[in-house]
């Protein structure tokens, strides 16, 4: 059994010059990702390991709610490839994951409609409607090695967004 929680970044700048990769969270982003991680450490939902997208938006949120939930920012990684990620990136990104590094909970902090998307690919139903930013999925994967992920393999554990806190 494996545990995947979806992260989508916290809210972003729309008021920046900085091109879609490079803008930063903004005041309500700032503030809603290190209390979804305080929500997340609560609910006993921590990770062992965080893969982030490389876009300013989403590595920020990681490092915020990683630092609520005692993840040292060596214990973050950043790929490209879940910079506006569809299904087949995420696969890509989690079935190259080393077994070896005995990560049995992650994180992956990303962007919509993907975030959403794999949620939904995941658990093989409409039971989350929205996937606002911050909002957090949690995943029970019924399999032993991150090479297996698919469709259908998950069940959701838990949801929430910076709205029910």
């Amino acid at each position: 059994m494996k545990t995947l929680t979806i992260v989508r970044h916290a809210k972003s700048s729309w008021n920046t010059k900085h091109i879609d990769h490079d803008r930063p969270l903004n005041k309500r982003g700032l503030d809603a990702a290190p209390k979804i991680g305080a929500e997340i450490l609560r609910r006993g939902i921590v990770p062992n390991k965080i893969f982030s997208s490389t876009a300013v938006r989403a590595a920020t949120t990681a490092q915020l709610i990683g630092r609520e939930i005692g993840i040292e920012p060596s214990e973050i990684f950043y790929d490209k490839e879940l910079y506006l990620a569809c299904i087949k990136d995420y696969e890509k990104v989690i079935r190259r994951i080393d077994e070896t590094l005995s990560i049995e909970h992650l994180m992956i902090v990303s962007h919509n409609p993907g975030s959403h998307e794999l949620s939904h690919y995941l658990v093989n139903n409409d039971v989350i409607d929205q996937f606002i930013t911050c909002s957090v999925a949690s995943i029970d994967l019924d399999i032993d090695y991150w090479g297996e992920i698919d469709q259908g393999v998950g069940k959701l554990i838990d949801f929430f967004t910076p709205h029910d806190l």
